[in-house]
């Protein structure tokens, strides 16, 4: 069997990697890591509606991204200035379905008290850098960069722990060999 965990992460790297923030163009789009997302997700063992539901939103993000970089990459702007924003909140929208997946499969507690505490700090370093982020605009031009570094900073510290609880993940897959997972 195939290790779901390794495309939730290539999932993450595709989504939190971007290169154009540097003057260089996105060589991993994110679209292609939320097909990696819809396909780990596929493979998790379990049938729970919140496995479905998640990897539908993941297709839909992978739709709704390919045409927000679509629209960058030929310089015209799909929904306005609100596109990467709004894609963001959907991201943390989804993060939340996938994390409560998560703690729904596995018949380990130190797993799953594990995916619980990389949850609550990664929604809260999500979500700050997000607000953070989102209301930068309203400062001024001069500091404007500097704040919305610091809101980048807190995302990639979401993402930091987010390869933790990865690692943690792995060694439990390999530990079982993907066969001991519980199925709602």
């Amino acid at each position: 069997m195939k290790n779901p965990y390794d495309h939730l992460f290539n999932e993450v790297c595709f989504v939190f990697v971007d290169l154009s923030n540097f003057g260089l163009p996105d060589m991993l789009p994110d679209f292609i890591g939320y097909i990696f997302f819809a396909y780990g997700i596929h493979l998790l063992p379990t049938f729970h509606n919140l496995k479905r539901w998640s990897k539908n939103f993941a297709i839909i993000l992978a739709v709704m991204s390919f045409f927000l970089e679509l629209g960058q990459w030929l310089d015209y702007s799909l929904l306005g200035g609100i596109g990467v924003q709004f894609m963001q909140f959907l991201f943390i929208i989804f993060m939340y379905w996938v994390f409560q997946l998560l703690l729904h499969i596995h018949n380990n507690k130190p797993l799953e008290a594990k995916t619980f505490k990389t949850y609550q700090k990664f929604m809260a370093f999500m979500l700050c850098g997000f607000v953070i982020q989102a209301f930068s605009i309203n400062v001024d031009t001069s500091m404007r960069g500097n704040v919305h570094f610091i809101g980048s900073l807190l995302q990639l510290f979401a993402y930091f722990l987010f390869i933790f609880y990865y690692r943690a993940c792995l060694k439990y897959y390999k530990k079982n060999n993907g066969n001991k997972v519980h199925s709602l």
